[in-house]
């Protein structure tokens, strides 16, 4: 595995540095699919899987309101 560093604003680097060993690991997998399928792909091809997930959690009933909320969640 490698490193790489991401910037990020403020809040979300102070939840990070306090989130448990095991939601980094989970965060840290999730963003290395994403950057996986994101970087695999052309740029055009990134938004277009960009708008579909949003599609497709907007479908399954998650708002933006709720999305805020599990990101700010500790």
């Amino acid at each position: 595995m490698d490193r790489i560093v991401v910037e990020v604003d403020d809040i979300s680097a102070k939840k990070w540095r306090y989130a448990s060993k095991e939601k980094r690991e989970q965060l840290n997998n999730t963003i290395s699919n994403i950057l996986k399928k994101a970087l695999d792909k052309p740029e055009d091809d990134f938004w277009q899987f960009v708008e579909k997930v949003g599609k497709k959690a907007e479908t399954n009933g998650l708002t933006e309101d709720q999305l805020n909320k599990l990101l700010n969640e500790d």
